[in-house]
């Protein structure tokens, strides 16, 4: 049993399933919230249950339909519907979403990770990214506390630049100083010729 908890540990690990859940990436958790509000028919959906019928140690959240234990609840929600609701709200009174487009919707499109680096969040939520001139949400990507930061390290510290982050790829590419680890000539100098393009016409920066 869990310390302190009263439930069966989960086979293979030293923890109830809840217990667990907990140490889960927020996204993990609403897709679990998710999969027990599949679970109940629509037509038995009930908006709430008298305190009275919550078994002993748990209580009723109507965002998946499920009782749950009182350590896994925030307020009158499990943890993953309370977080999702406050947070689906607040993004969608940020930022301009394009038509049809939502932070749901948006994580699907992404398969739940970075649109970059194609890491999946461990700590938060990816961050939401927006074009500056337009408003309009581009895409979700990963932010410093998950060990990278595509969100503002990179086109943060890029300020959007599409020249800077194509002269970044020119650099790793075809560093001056050689990719083979060659030394330029005298005559070449520190900088040696320019390099050709990865890009085809697009001109080095």
């Amino acid at each position: 049993m869990e310390a302190g908890c009263g439930r069966p540990k989960t086979k293979g690990r030293h923890r109830c399933a809840w217990h667990y859940l907990l140490t889960q990436p927020i996204e993990v958790q609403e897709r679990q919230a998710q999969l027990r509000l599949a679970r109940v028919p629509e037509e038995q959906h009930r908006a709430r249950v008298p305190e009275r019928e919550w078994p002993d140690g748990e209580r009723w959240c109507a965002g998946c339909q499920s009782f749950v234990p009182l350590f896994y609840a925030r307020g009158s929600r499990c943890r993953a519907c309370a977080s999702r609701a406050t947070h689906r709200g607040a993004v969608e009174r940020k930022y301009l979403w394009p038509p049809g487009m939502d932070y749901d919707r948006l994580l699907a499109l992404q398969g739940g990770r970075c649109a970059i680096c194609r890491c999946t969040p461990r700590t938060r939520r990816l961050a939401v990214d927006h074009d500056h001139q337009s408003g309009y949400v581009r895409g979700l990507l990963c932010s410093a506390s998950e060990g990278a930061s595509c969100n503002k390290g990179l086109l943060g510290s890029a300020h959007d630049s599409v020249d800077i982050l194509l002269s970044a790829v020119m650099y790793l590419v075809r560093p001056p100083s050689g990719a083979d680890g060659q030394v330029p000539s005298d005559d070449e100098g520190a900088s040696g010729p320019e390099p050709a393009s990865p890009f085809g016409d697009v001109p080095p920066f």
